[in-house]
């Protein structure tokens, strides 16, 4: 958060903060953790002295004090959405096959209060059902129900989303492989910052010998919640991995969320991580992936730990 923000924070509410013979009416626990409810008209406070009163001691403490408030905020403000932590290959789904896989991911230093609304996340588990089927050889559609576990809180859904995807047919022979995704769907706001959301998800890849890259530079669109305004944004996801054997894979996966297209946030509001990765081949049918994730800025969850479980089916004659 740049510092012409925080002044601006700092200079247009009305609360009393200060009772008649001056002693805070309020702890600073009290206050809200988000940074748009924070006091903003800086009022005097007198305190009695061998002097008099004894004022200005007291406006620069009040000032410096929500001023670190607003930092500390800034570095806790986004990172909550935990959910489904996946760099996408272009491979859909066969036809007449649904994909049942598990996201679970569980973090261990992320948010420790409230931030905009939204719940904590450290120490908490998110888990995802994700449940696909295969149409065509170019065409599948995944469902998403996600789930959050925390202490206080319990087993909770979270929301809903829905996944159409197209691919190039392998038949044009292009050189990478490319498909595109839509995902759409709801959150909870007392889980997300955004509750309608829509994003649109290229992807390509390309297996070189033992090297695999795939990159997915994804767009967002919030239609109800916090980034309304911020339009379009840019969250890029990159893996890039190397078979060990013919059984392991070893690499690793950047994801990150830079902001709005039309003018990319301070690095430090943006969310930056790295997990390095490992997957298994357990055979056609089955998918296996695990990876730490650790957060490179400020508004990034510091460490998580994610593991994807999947397995294909066939339903009805074999």
């Amino acid at each position: 958060m740049t510092a012409k923000k925080i002044v601006q924070r700092l200079a247009g509410q009305d609360q009393d903060w200060v009772s008649a013979h001056g002693e805070l009416t309020r702890s600073v626990t009290a206050i809200d953790t988000r940074t748009a409810s924070l006091p903003t008209r800086v009022r005097l406070i007198s305190e009695p002295s061998a002097g008099g009163l004894n004022v200005r001691p007291v406006i620069h403490c009040t000032v410096v004090c929500r001023a670190i408030l607003c930092l500390g905020f800034a570095v806790t403000a986004l990172a909550q959405e935990n959910y489904e932590v996946q760099v996408y290959g272009s491979e859909l789904v066969p036809p007449e096959r649904t994909m049942v896989e598990l996201h679970s991911n569980f973090t261990f230093e992320g948010s420790k209060t409230e931030v905009d609304g939204v719940r904590p996340d450290e120490h908490a588990l998110h888990e995802t059902i994700e449940i696909t089927q295969g149409f065509t050889s170019w065409f599948e559609t995944g469902f998403y129900i996600f789930m959050s576990y925390r202490g206080p809180e319990g087993y909770q859904w979270v929301g809903d989303h829905i996944r159409p995807r197209v691919r190039v047919p392998e038949s044009w022979h292009w050189p990478v492989n490319v498909s595109l995704s839509t995902e759409i769907g709801y959150q909870r706001r007392s889980y997300s910052p955004d509750t309608w959301t829509w994003e649109i998800r290229p992807i390509v890849d390309k297996q070189m010998d033992r090297w695999y890259v795939s990159l997915n530079p994804a767009v967002d669109r919030s239609f109800h919640g916090l980034s309304v305004s911020k339009g379009v944004t840019f969250a890029p996801n990159v893996k890039v991995s190397y078979d060990v054997t013919s059984k392991v894979s070893m690499g690793f996966e950047y994801y990150g969320d830079v902001g709005s297209i039309t003018g990319f946030d301070p690095l430090h509001d943006q969310v930056q991580a790295i997990f390095p990765a490992i997957d298994l081949n357990l055979g056609p049918n089955w998918e296996f992936n695990f990876a730490p994730g650790i957060g490179l800025t400020g508004s990034t969850d510091h460490l998580l730990v994610k593991m994807i479980l999947g397995r294909r089916l066939k339903f009805g004659k074999r």
